[in-house]
């Protein structure tokens, strides 16, 4: 069976909100983060990267770059709140859309009768029509082809890959532009004489998965072009999480600390909403170099309180060590499902 996927990405996230609620700082070089003096940039305009400035840059560099650069601080519980209400209003005409972080989903459009080109064109008026953002779409035959598809016309673009040519679409990247690969992937590779794509691709599932594990047989098939149910879709009855993906990268620990509490609360809410505890518990992880690491423990008890999610999650970040590395993305999720009712809710929270 042939698929289709589409990723639809958000442009410059975090400043498109901005300006979508301050009309007057569209096409100024702005940057959210940061200060003029000292702080590390989490985002800036496209009208700012023109100078040089980058995401990750420190706020002095990026100033000397570009003197007009309009500093703004982080506000994520209203760039949340946005992400939120976009993707809730996506999730209408795309009824299997899942949500990978703040400012980027993908969607199985393939029994949507729509014309591709057409439905891609509905999204953005949407997204541009009611939220003032704009957003670059690819479409291809798995999660990696559509992803790497949202690379070639940013900002505001969209990209079509058919499914014939997702091998050598692909094939024409850099390994180390591959979404999935960072730096310790790339390094294990290479000793095994892997360094293009191509040589990824035709090395084999087999041999992929003895070098890298589970990871390398992903790999292979994502770079074949070959569709694998998300896991977000196959387990969506049997787990919830939540996760967020940082514009820069982030090694205090006390700023992480603050997305688990924030991410918990959501994961609580789910919880709620659809009247289950949980018994496991889940982090994940993206470091600064791409690579994903999920830590799971199950617990003597059934939980479902903001609280206990929290503090179970913390203490799997500490027990491993989570923040020795800068990351890219966290995750807090709960698994291990039991259906209750109200009463279970209210005889937890009146002993608490």
């Amino acid at each position: 069976m042939s698929y289709r996927i589409m990723c639809i990405d958000m442009d410059a996230f975090y400043v498109s909100v901005e300006q979508s609620f301050k009309p007057y700082l569209k096409h100024r070089p702005l940057a959210v983060g940061g200060n003029m003096d000292r702080g590390v940039i989490c985002t800036c305009s496209y009208e700012a990267r023109k100078y040089g400035v980058y995401s990750g840059m420190g706020s002095a560099v990026a100033k000397s770059l570009c003197p007009e650069l309009v500093f703004l601080p982080v506000d994520i519980q209203k760039y949340s709140i946005v992400s939120k209400n976009i993707f809730s209003l996506l999730s209408k005409m795309l009824p299997k859309l899942v949500v990978s972080s703040i400012d980027e989903a993908y969607a199985d459009i393939t029994d949507i009768k729509m014309d591709t080109f057409q439905l891609i064109k509905k999204i953005k008026y949407v997204i541009k029509k009611y939220f003032d953002i704009s957003c670059t779409i690819g479409v291809g035959p798995n999660k990696m082809t559509a992803k790497m598809a949202t690379t070639v016309n940013k900002p505001d673009g969209y990209y079509i890959v058919d499914n014939d040519l997702a091998v050598s679409f692909l094939d024409s990247f850099p390994l180390s532009k591959i979404w999935g690969i960072g730096a310790s992937t790339l390094n294990r590779l290479s000793e095994y004489g892997i360094f293009s794509v191509y040589e990824l691709r035709t090395y084999g599932k087999e041999n992929l998965e003895n070098i890298l594990g589970i990871h390398g047989k992903k790999l292979y098939n994502a770079v074949n072009g070959i569709y694998e149910e998300d896991e977000a879709v196959k387990l969506s009855n049997k787990s919830i999480s939540k996760a967020t993906t940082f514009e820069y990268d982030i090694s205090s620990k006390q700023e992480l600390y603050s997305y688990m509490y924030l991410l918990s609360e959501k994961v609580s809410r789910k919880l709620m909403d659809n009247l289950y505890a949980a018994k496991v518990i889940s982090l994940t992880l993206k470091t600064y170099d791409f690579e994903y690491k999920t830590y799971r423990k199950t617990q003597n008890k059934y939980f479902f309180t903001h609280d206990d999610i929290y503090n179970y999650a913390k203490q799997l970040f500490d027990e491993h060590n989570a923040g020795k590395v800068p990351l890219r993305l966290i995750g807090v999720g709960v698994a291990g499902l039991q259906q209750v009712d109200d009463s279970f809710y209210l005889y937890f929270t009146d002993k608490s």
